[in-house]
């Protein structure tokens, strides 16, 4: 047997075996090397063949712990909106501003789109993001399915990379080194809980299994 039969023999293999159960095949996001999907317990990783790139690796109680970090960074999202975010000092004049007041205070002119995109990937991406986990965990604890719970999870999963509260916090650590000079700062209520909510963004981000959470949502579809 030649190797362009042994090839054609193999794909052969994996066609019929796709069109038996598509979720039962893996492809390796490295390389595209197929393999076949197996149960894999929590604590456990499963890795490709060829470049050991990781495909599966689920957490321990992972549903809890996504719907307990998702309704806390959606809990600071709501405070760090109502406090004050930095505070400017300068010849006995103060002067408070808040993320809401940075995002309008931007909204003129050609700053308009500036301030557009900050309000989109630093409030409304991040508090669209938790809202789907939210819904899509509270619908695997129900008997059956909630509609649209896999294209909600989808889209989690699309606006995650656009989520950029992290980039804001430096951004705005640059923007305070060069204001120093001119005007004393300081942090606000909201400074604090924004720090907080990017540390728990990424705790939740961490402990999101998408394995798990599509492997559920196969059994519950049934």
């Amino acid at each position: 047997m030649t190797e362009t039969d042994r090839k054609s023999e193999e794909q052969a293999a994996w066609a019929a075996l796709f069109a038996r159960d598509p979720d039962g095949v893996i492809a390796c996001p490295a390389c595209d090397r197929l393999h076949v999907a197996t149960p894999v317990a929590p604590g456990q990783i499963a890795r490709c063949t060829r470049c050991h790139f990781t495909l599966i690796a689920p957490r321990r109680d992972t549903l809890n712990r996504t719907l307990a970090l998702a309704l806390t960074s959606a809990v600071l999202m709501v405070a760090m909106l109502s406090f004050p975010f930095l505070t400017l000092s300068r010849q006995g004049l103060s002067h408070d501003v808040s993320i809401l007041g940075m995002v309008t205070g931007l909204a003129h002119g050609w700053y308009l789109l500036l301030a557009l995109v900050v309000g989109l990937f630093v409030i409304a991406l991040p508090m669209l993001r938790a809202a789907a986990l939210v819904y899509v965990v509270w619908s695997l604890r129900r008997p059956r399915l909630a509609p649209a719970s896999r294209r909600i999870f989808r889209l989690a999963e699309a606006v995650a990379p656009w989520a950029m509260t992290e980039v804001f916090i430096i951004g705005t650590g640059v923007a305070l080194v060069k204001v120093a000079g001119l005007a004393r700062v300081d942090f606000g209520t909201a400074f604090w809980l924004f720090c907080v909510m990017v540390l728990v963004l990424a705790l939740k981000n961490a402990s999101v299994c998408r394995w798990t959470i599509w492997a559920l949502m196969r059994e519950k579809s049934r």
